[in-house]
């Protein structure tokens, strides 16, 4: 089954589902915030879904599910609980979380809040403090600006990235920054191909429509401000075990939050993925899915 809408408190969400039943069950949780599980969608399914029943969403309000209204609010808690209550109506008593990027901080969030349903955690490089994250990416678009003799704009990304200005305009100067870059953007992210990740299916007035609810979706989160706050001091609360898969050359995982993991993260393992960036489920696929089902069957709890 996939491509389906639940209601969901209120609000159609966009729900994949692909594998067995009776399956452990995996929920993914996508970045952003506002990037949609298309793309994750795209290339996990057929190997994930051979051991595991995985289940993609768009949150609320994201690319296929239901838009948010202008007036409509949205909080970051509004998509944690969007999970336990998907998590009841789908009838899943436990089930695993993988978040990738911003969905890692909200796995955090989830998992924190909700131990008992969370057999284990698997954060794919994950922004675990959005502020160090997007610091990082800036000096690392900073080097890629020099390379190609830009150095106006190399010098503004050090400026931000050094600078003491609020979160909100440090995101501001990632997006008009990231666009000066045009289609070496994804070089920041990726030492690879990145920009042949994605294989788009839908048409160009839906990718608008798509595109628009999710602008509106991460300017409410922006707005609310919670997304800037560091879930690095969770990690020590967390009870289930968690998987950290990191590609060497990613920007957002950065060493400090990496380091945080290794040192407050009680079950935590650590995979090192050196050919990668910021999207070794696309990078490295078939290691990657291995590495998810091996972590994810060992957690399986025996009900």
């Amino acid at each position: 089954m996939e491509g389906v809408l639940i209601e969901v408190r209120g609000k159609q969400m966009y729900v994949e589902i692909h594998g067995d039943e009776d399956a452990p069950t995996l929920l993914y949780l996508h970045g952003g915030p506002g990037e949609s599980c298309y793309e994750f969608m795209l290339h996990q399914p057929q190997r994930l879904a051979d051991k595991l029943r995985l289940i993609g969403i768009d949150q609320r309000g994201v690319w296929r599910s239901e838009a948010i209204g202008e007036d409509e609010p949205l909080t970051l808690q509004d998509l944690v609980e969007d999970c336990e209550q998907l998590r009841y109506h789908l009838g899943i008593k436990q089930w695993s979380v993988l978040g990738h990027s911003f969905g890692g901080l909200l796995g955090v969030l989830y998992a924190s809040q909700y131990p008992d349903p969370v057999e284990s955690l698997i954060l794919e490089g994950p922004s675990l403090d959005l502020p160090k994250s997007i610091h990082n990416w800036l000096r690392k678009a900073a080097r890629l600006y020099e390379s190609i003799g830009n150095a106006e704009q190399a010098r503004a990304c050090l400026a931000a990235a050094d600078g003491s200005q609020p979160p909100l305009e440090t995101l501001n100067a990632f997006f008009e920054l990231g666009e000066g870059l045009g289609d070496l953007r994804m070089k920041v992210y990726t030492p690879n191909e990145g920009n042949n990740y994605t294989e788009m299916l839908y048409s160009d007035s839906e990718v608008e429509e798509y595109g628009r609810r999710s602008y509106i979706h991460l300017s409410k989160l922006m707005a609310e401000g919670r997304m800037f706050d560091s879930v690095l001091p969770r990690l020590k609360d967390l009870s289930v075990p968690v998987l950290l898969i990191k590609g060497r050359h990613d920007p957002i995982i950065c060493d400090m939050q990496t380091q945080t993991f290794i040192t407050d993260v009680r079950n935590g393992t650590l995979k090192i993925y050196e050919e990668c960036g910021h999207l070794p489920h696309f990078e490295e696929p078939e290691r990657f899915a291995a590495d998810v089902i091996q972590f994810v069957l060992e957690h399986k709890q025996q009900i």
